[in-house]
């Protein structure tokens, strides 16, 4: 069985044009305010899950929705004893 080597090679199209690639650095939402540090936890599988999953549900299955659900859940909690 031989591979047909011309059908592998792809074609790339060229880049977007200056003027019609979305401008990211201006689109940038991140609240830049305060310096972020990392904060690491060991807490059983289930504990994980159930988190990541409730962050999920309230703030979508995308990149930052755990940060987002920890902030909310501090806050709620400095509402609440301070």
């Amino acid at each position: 069985m031989t591979t047909n080597i011309t059908k592998l090679k792809s074609k790339k199209g060229a880049p977007p044009a200056a003027d019609t690639a979305p401008d990211v650095i201006a689109e940038d939402t991140r609240d830049a305010s305060e310096p972020t540090v990392a904060l690491q936890v060991r807490v059983p599988k289930s504990v994980f899950e159930g988190f990541s999953e409730q962050a999920g549900r309230e703030f979508g299955f995308s990149h930052g929705a755990k940060k987002k659900f920890f902030l909310k859940i501090w806050e709620a909690y400095k509402a609440q004893n301070m």
